[in-house]
């Protein structure tokens, strides 16, 4: 895929819909591309964050473990941001994300990731209704699973 194609890609992608296209060429440009085999893993719950990750292709499952017991929390598709949290806050995954399929990803170093939000406002906005979404959709999965 060219740095062209992964343009293309990224303006899919709620996060990055409002960025310039030279923005998001020198985004596709400064990211690595890694292929992802089905169940391996991007990170480990508890590790130190050190880059975001944009699902070009394939499946992501997102895993916690508490007690002793992993539980799987949720599946992201192709063109979602994961890891963003961690990159965001500085504190520790919160949780194992592994492959479920094959998948493809960009990588984003925290630098990178963090260098676009300050740059760019909308971006930052996104990168905030997106994790007010998330956090909307956790509340309502905890009220439902003690209902």
């Amino acid at each position: 895929m060219s740095i062209e194609d992964e343009a293309r890609v990224l303006s899919r992608i709620p996060m990055f819909r409002d960025l310039e296209p030279s923005q998001l060429r020198l985004l596709a440009f400064s990211a690595t591309r890694l292929d992802v085999a089905p169940g391996d893993v991007l990170f480990h719950q508890g590790e130190a964050p050190d880059a975001a990750y944009v699902i070009l292709d394939g499946t992501a499952v997102i895993e916690v473990t508490a007690g002793g017991t992993t539980h799987e929390i949720t599946r992201l598709a192709k063109d979602t941001v994961v890891g963003e949290m961690g990159v965001l806050t500085g504190e520790a995954r919160s949780a194992t994300v592994r492959a479920g399929e094959p998948m493809s990803v960009l990588r984003m170093e925290t630098d990178l990731f963090l260098a676009l939000l300050d740059k760019t406002p909308s971006l930052a906005r996104s990168v905030l209704r997106d994790l007010a979404l998330r956090l909307q959709e956790t509340t309502r999965a905890l009220v439902k699973a003690r209902g």
